[in-house]
C-alpha cells in the first residue's frame, strides 16, 4: 500500500493495525489527498470494496471449449459451389486429395473426392438435425447426377456425419454400425489456410479403427486423421491446404472424328470444364459439334444436333438420346456408320463403358441407311482409329 505525502507516523500505524486485524479496504489511489499535518482517518465503505484479484463476470473471458456453437449444421457442412478444396496428406500415398461439389440441391450435396488412385463420388443428404452420407461410388471418372438417375437410392446402412446438438459429448450410432461422438468444440486448428475454429468428431468402427474429422465454420471438412494404432507416428492425415473459388471441375475427353479421307477415325484429346450443377451432356454436345475451344478440327456431328439426355443405366449401358437431326447426315452408309462409331467411342470412353444406346427423341435410331432395333446398342470399337 502506498502512503500519501504528509501522512504522519501515527496514521501509518493505525492503517497497519487495521490491515493486520483483517480489514480489507483500499487506501491512497481512490481517496482525496490529505491536507499535510492532519491525522484524520478516512472512512471506508466495505460494501463497495472489490477483491482486486477477482474480475467481474463481464470481464471474465469464456472458456473456448464452453462457448456456444452455431447449431446450424449447414454452417459446419456447407453446400459450397464452384469451389475446389485441396488437401495435403501424410502417412499414405492416397492421403492427399481434392474435393469438388458437382451438384448442389435443396437437401443434397454431391461431391467428388479425387485421390492419386481413384475418384469417389459421395452424396450427402441434409435432414432436419443431421447430415448423412447416403451414396458412395468409387472409380467414377465422369460427371453424372446420380441422385437424378436413381442410382443413388438411399442406402439402409448410411453414415451419419454430423448430428445435433452440436455439443461436446453428444454421440450417435449410424445404421452402418459405426459409433460417433463430438469430442471437442471450438478447437483451434493451425492450418495452411490459417487458424480455424472447428468441431471435432471421433468415429469408431467394428474393426477397432478410428477416424477423427474436424469441421470448420463455413468450410466443412478441414482435416481427417486415421488412427491406425496407438502410435501417432503411424497416423494417416489429410489437411486442407488451399480453397480455390470460382473454379470448374476439369475432365479429359477423347473425341473421335472422321478423318479427311473418310477412311478412319482421328482421336483428339480435349479438356472439358464443368462448374457446379453443369450437366455433362451440354458440354459434350458442344465438343462433338466443334463449338468448344480447341475442338474446331474435331467436329463429329452437325451444328443443329442436340443431346436431350445422357446417363449411365444400372446395367452399365450409357443411354444417349439425340435430336432427330443427328440422322440428317447426307452421307453414304459407310461414312454415317463411321460418324456414329465416333460418337459411340467418345461417349463410351468418357463413361468407361463398352456399350452405348443411341436413340432419336427416345425412339430407336433410324435413317435412310441404318435401322436399329428397340434397345439395340453400339459397342465401343477402335478398329478404325488411326
Amino acid at each position: 500500500m502506498s502512503a500519501t505525502k504528509g501522512v504522519t507516523l501515527a496514521s501509518s500505524l493505525i492503517v497497519s493495525g487495521l490491515l493486520l486485524s483483517g480489514c480489507s479496504w483500499l487506501f491512497g489511489d481512490e481517496t482525496e489527498p490529505e491536507t499535510p499535518g492532519t491525522e484524520e482517518e478516512v472512512p471506508v465503505d466495505e460494501t463497495d470494496t472489490e477483491d482486486p484479484d477477482t474480475d467481474s463476470d463481464e470481464d471474465d473471458p469464456e472458456d473456448e471449449d464452453e462457448a456456444e456453437v452455431d447449431q446450424d449444421i449447414t454452417v459446419w457442412f456447407p453446400q459450397l459451389e464452384d469451389t475446389l478444396l485441396d488437401y495435403e496428406g501424410q502417412g499414405n500415398e492416397f492421403a492427399p486429395f481434392t474435393r469438388y461439389p458437382q451438384f448442389v440441391k435443396d437437401d443434397t450435396l454431391q461431391i467428388v473426392e479425387s485421390t492419386g488412385g481413384t475418384e469417389i463420388v459421395i452424396i450427402y443428404e441434409y435432414a432436419d438435425d443431421e447430415v448423412r452420407e447416403v451414396f458412395k461410388r468409387a472409380e467414377t471418372y465422369f460427371r453424372e447426377d446420380f441422385d437424378d438417375t436413381g442410382l443413388a437410392s438411399e442406402q439402409e446402412d448410411f453414415e451419419i456425419i454430423l448430428q445435433q446438438p452440436l455439443e461436446e459429448g453428444h454421440s450417435w450410432e449410424s445404421p452402418s454400425g459405426s459409433m460417433a461422438e463430438i469430442t471437442g468444440i471450438n478447437i483451434e486448428k493451425d492450418l495452411p489456410i490459417g487458424n480455424v475454429l472447428t468441431i471435432e468428431v471421433t468415429r469408431s468402427y467394428a474393426d477397432g479403427s478410428e477416424v477423427i474429422e474436424y469441421y470448420g465454420e463455413n468450410i466443412g471438412l478441414v482435416e481427417r486423421v486415421f488412427q491406425v494404432d496407438d502410435d501417432e507416428a503411424n497416423n494417416i492425415s489429410s489437411t486442407l491446404r488451399t480453397i480455390s473459388e470460382n473454379r470448374p471441375e476439369e475432365f479429359q475427353l477423347t473425341v473421335y472424328s472422321v478423318d479427311d479421307q473418310a477412311m478412319g477415325l482421328d482421336s483428339t484429346l480435349v479438356k472439358m470444364e464443368l462448374y457446379t450443377n453443369d450437366p455433362a451432356r451440354l458440354a459434350i454436345a458442344d465438343i462433338l459439334k466443334g463449338q468448344a475451344p480447341d475442338t474446331e478440327t474435331a467436329q463429329v456431328i452437325a451444328d443443329g444436333v442436340d443431346i436431350n439426355f445422357i446417363y449411365l443405366r444400372q446395367d452399365g449401358v450409357v443411354h444417349a438420346d439425340f435430336s432427330v437431326e443427328l440422322a440428317d447426315m447426307n452421307a453414304g452408309s459407310g461414312v454415317e456408320a463411321m460418324i456414329l462409331q465416333g460418337v459411340v467411342n467418345t461417349i463410351g470412353e468418357y463413361y468407361g463403358v463398352e456399350e452405348v444406346l443411341i436413340t432419336l427423341d427416345n425412339e430407336p435410331y433410324e435413317s435412310g441407311h441404318i435401322l436399329m432395333e428397340e434397345g439395340e446398342t453400339w459397342s465401343v470399337d477402335h478398329a478404325n482409329v488411326n
